[in-house]
């Protein structure tokens, strides 16, 4: 049997998929440390989000890089063994509900939401606070991080084989998945079905495609690679111990998710806990993204909204954003679009009877069992808020009517 962190990936890379037998060739700290790192093939995603205080639409840029299968595969144990002790340190310091994000944990947003809303109503009137990071992932400190990591593994220098995995996302190389795409004998092969490598180095080199390296000397780690989320996740060690140990002496609640951090506290405790929460990112050389805070006053006799996790919270319970909701819109309108489509030309060449909609409402109705309507189905049921259900009722009656009109 292949090791249970172990993950077969089916995307184009410079390389070929991998399976068990080299998945236990890496479990060798000597085949790590000799193994030959290839560049991360990089490419912007754009994602719309709606403000509503500001009552505009921004668009945010985030660069994401993913590795090839064979360094993949080395990311991927690594990644888990750090999981493992950081797992076995947060429950001796009191953290394993705390750190939220990227662990199995067993529990989704909605169960991050509830705790939140159930504090915050056990302890009203109180303030919420959420914060966010400015350029996390691009501003994680080398030295810092490298520090904390030789510290997990019991002190001293790093060993061979992590200082080799270390380096692969401190010191690492990218391609822009654009470059290779736009020339005219690699382009073809990334849209090919087959598992062959799509270049090799020389090829790239060769062909004056350019190797990139990391945007900043000394900080920065690419965002998309296996081990990425669990080495921020480490990186993070004593801004969660501290603000863990701060809110827990004010009578507070301390969560954090990824670069979104939560505080529920006692108006009276705002100031200093925020201080120290400002103070603890400036230890690690990051910052608060003041334009991104986002604070309310939970109180039954003036309520006021936080966004939390895809959820608007307020005293009278827990819905999903609106913006949530047009994005998955967007989404279900460009599927549609595209089925009544092809399924219209299937229809008119005589290669179908009908326009066949069964993945569609298997992906935006609640026939499906991993799918924002089910995902919406639980959270009311976890949050306690039938209006999440009748939300979502009125996307799925869209997708409904829309559907039906194709076989009309």
């Amino acid at each position: 049997m292949p090791p249970t962190w172990f993950r077969p990936r089916g995307y184009r890379h410079f390389d070929a998929p991998v399976g068990e037998r080299f998945a236990n060739k890496v479990l060798s700290p000597l085949f790590v440390e000799r193994h030959a790192w290839s560049p991360l093939i990089s490419y912007v995603k754009q994602q719309k989000r709606y403000k509503p205080k500001d009552k505009k639409t921004v668009f945010k840029d985030r660069d994401i890089m993913y590795a090839s299968h064979r360094d993949a595969c080395i990311m991927s144990r690594y990644s888990a063994e750090t999981s493992r002790l950081l797992d076995i340190a947060y429950a001796k310091e009191g953290l394993s509900e705390a750190v939220i994000a990227y662990r199995s944990l067993g529990k989704s947003n909605y169960d991050f939401a509830a705790r939140a809303l159930a504090f915050a109503r056990a302890n009203a009137p109180c303030v919420i606070i959420c914060f966010d990071v400015t350029g996390f992932f691009d501003n994680l400190d080398h030295k810092i991080l490298k520090r904390r990591l030789a510290d997990l593994l019991g002190g001293g220098e790093l060993p061979a084989d992590w200082y080799a995995v270390f380096k692969a996302v401190t010191k690492y190389r990218h391609v822009h998945r654009a470059d290779l795409e736009a020339h005219a004998a690699i382009g073809p092969r990334l849209k090919s079905k087959s598992h062959e490598p799509v270049a090799t180095i020389a090829e790239v080199v060769r062909e004056g495609i350019p190797l990139l390296p990391g945007k900043t000397p000394g900080k920065g780690i690419p965002q998309g690679t296996p081990i990425s989320a669990t080495f921020s996740n480490l990186y993070m060690w004593d801004l969660d111990v501290a603000v863990a140990a701060a809110c827990t002496a004010a009578g507070a609640l301390y969560q954090r998710y990824s670069d979104d951090i939560l505080i529920v506290c006692p108006p009276a405790s705002e100031a200093a806990l925020t201080k120290t929460l400002i103070d603890g990112l400036a230890s690690l050389k990051l910052e608060v993204a003041a334009d991104k805070t986002d604070r309310a006053v939970f109180d039954p006799l003036a309520p006021e909204t936080v966004q939390y996790l895809g959820f608007n919270i307020c005293p009278t319970g827990a819905v999903i954003r609106p913006g949530s909701l047009a994005r998955q819109w967007r989404k279900a309108r460009r599927t549609l679009r595209h089925t009544a489509r092809v399924g219209a030309e299937a229809v008119a060449g005589g290669k179908a009877t009908k326009v066949y909609t069964r993945k569609v409402r298997m992906r935006f109705l609640p026939v499906g069992v991993r799918n924002f309507s089910s995902y919406a189905r639980r959270s009311a049921k976890v949050l306690g808020n039938k209006q999440i259900v009748r939300q979502v009722r009125r996307l799925e009656r869209m997708v409904e009517l829309t559907l039906r009109d194709m076989n009309r």
